[in-house]
């Protein structure tokens, strides 16, 4: 008797329900830490489409990689400078007054791209949203996991015993 592999329909069926529960919360944990001024970060958080690959269910998420930043306070190394745009919103956003010196928003935002492609961001405050978010929702989905799993083994069982009693009759 050749042997199916188990298919998890329930544990994914749970498992996209614990990673909706870790996007809405890291979004709210970043909206109240107060790292939500342009919304990209926010709005870049994606659950993406389960997939069950040699017995493994993953779903991935996405962000942005500047959400690891604000996640870990880690600096941001010097190099590539930002996007000019992103600093502009940012200014925008935080009602930040351009000084005399420069002419307009696109300069001031431009010195302040600059400045960060040269120097770097140092000195970051961490503002943790990552691993509490998961905290949460595994707090939040653990019965359901345990019970999908539960479920869908017995489920596999159950065929199987089902295909030996149909191969002996």
């Amino acid at each position: 008797m050749a042997l199916v592999p188990v298919q998890y329909l329930a544990l994914t069926e749970e498992l996209e329900q614990l990673a909706l529960d870790y996007q809405s919360q890291a979004q709210a944990i970043l909206r109240s830490n107060g790292n939500d001024t342009t919304g990209r970060l926010v709005n870049s958080i994606k659950v993406q489409p389960a997939r069950v690959e040699k017995g493994v269910v993953t779903i991935p998420i996405t962000m942005l990689k500047y959400g690891e930043w604000v996640d870990n306070g880690a600096e941001r190394k010097s190099g590539k400078q930002p996007p000019v745009q992103a600093i502009e919103r940012w200014i925008k956003q935080k009602s930040i007054s351009v000084p005399k010196q420069f002419k307009n928003i696109t300069q001031f935002a431009w010195v302040i791209a600059r400045a960060i492609g040269k120097g770097g961001q140092r000195d970051r405050r961490a503002y943790p949203f990552i691993q509490p978010a998961l905290q949460y929702a595994l707090d939040k989905n653990i019965q359901g996991v345990t019970n999908a799993v539960a479920l869908d083994i017995i489920t596999y069982t159950q065929k199987q015993l089902d295909q030996t009693s149909l191969k002996k009759k």
